[in-house]
């Protein structure tokens, strides 16, 4: 018999959801390589974006693991996800880690959320970034298949929506994804939980998710939003993006996102992007009840990311174009 899914176990649930469905079409061990951009046909995990390439394994850790991300000039790393959906490591170029069963809160298995950048969207930069996905290694002894746990889907699905639908009400980014120690707040981890899987720590990324859609602009109308430019490590491969999904956090047009290396800024620095306003500078394709996620990636500082993203909750908002 099945086990039902609440929110006491919501989050174990849909951790098990993404590991299961990984070991079904990979053995474990071995890493699933994305060569090219999530669109609407090949993503795998709820809110992909287009800014990097994805890489996914499930990993045996009962007799520990060595992840290897090898020396790389742009943005890539190793995150690593224990079966409680905490954030036991972030690798970035030319560090490793060895990941042993007593840094994880449950189970033997961990799973490896990769990312990596690519320099120019053409087959060079294509092949550039291929190698470089090639060369990540997981050096271990021991591959014990994963089993999975055997919630209810239906009711995982119930949950999920109704704690996904609370987007809104995260108002501690840092709170969102991490350790154990990190995600404190249960109420917003169970929402990130729901609402974007595999998220990176606050320290490595941060998303904002309570800026969304309203009236006409909700219903697909044209509308905008502009961003002051962000404090991030943009010599050190930081970068910020705008990217829309569904009300269900999936990608349903081939349009659907831009980051600030494809899009043209203002005169003052700042980003314009626009939704469902063909031939504006900076267009996105949404549909009616779309959703929106802001994401900044390798913040100057902690305390410099979360002073920006409270002047955005505070300023910024998606403006409807009558």
């Amino acid at each position: 018999m099945e086990t039902p899914v609440t929110r006491d176990n919501f989050v174990i649930a849909e951790t098990d959801k993404y590991f299961s469905k990984h070991v079904k079409e990979h053995p474990v061990n071995t890493i699933r390589h994305s060569r090219e951009m999530s669109n609407v046909k090949n993503q795998v995990v709820i809110r992909e974006n287009q800014d990097i390439l994805y890489s996914h394994a499930v990993v045996d850790i009962s007799e520990g693991a060595t992840l290897v991300n090898p020396a790389w000039d742009l943005y890539s790393v190793i995150q690593v996800i224990d079966e409680h959906h905490y954030t036991i490591g972030v690798i970035y170029p030319g560090d490793s880690l060895v990941v042993t069963k007593s840094m994880v809160e449950l189970g033997n298995h961990v799973f490896l959320n990769i990312r990596t950048a690519v320099r120019t969207l053409d087959e060079q930069g294509y092949a550039e970034a291929h190698q470089h996905q090639d060369s990540i290694q997981i050096q271990t002894t021991s591959s014990k298949p994963y089993i999975t746990k055997g919630f209810d889907s239906e009711t995982l699905d119930v949950v999920r929506a109704d704690l996904a639908s609370r987007g809104t009400e995260i108002t501690r980014p840092e709170k969102m994804f991490g350790t154990k120690a990190d995600v404190d707040d249960r109420m917003t981890f169970l929402i990130a939980s729901a609402g974007g899987w595999a998220g990176l720590p606050v320290k490595d990324a941060c998303y904002v998710t309570n800026i969304q859609p309203e009236g006409n602009a909700k219903n697909g109308e044209p509308s905008s939003i502009t961003l002051p430019v962000p404090p991030l490590k943009f010599d050190k491969g930081g970068f910020f993006s705008v990217t829309t999904y569904d009300n269900a956090g999936w990608i349903v047009k081939e349009k659907f996102a831009l980051n600030n290396r494809q899009a043209t800024p203002n005169p003052d620095g700042s980003f314009t992007f626009n939704f469902n306003s063909p031939g504006k500078p900076n267009n996105i394709d949404v549909e009616k009840d779309w959703t929106l996620l802001i994401r900044f990636y390798v913040p100057k500082s902690l305390g410099e990311i979360l002073a920006y993203v409270k002047l955005l909750s505070a300023n910024v908002k998606i403006v409807y174009k009558k």
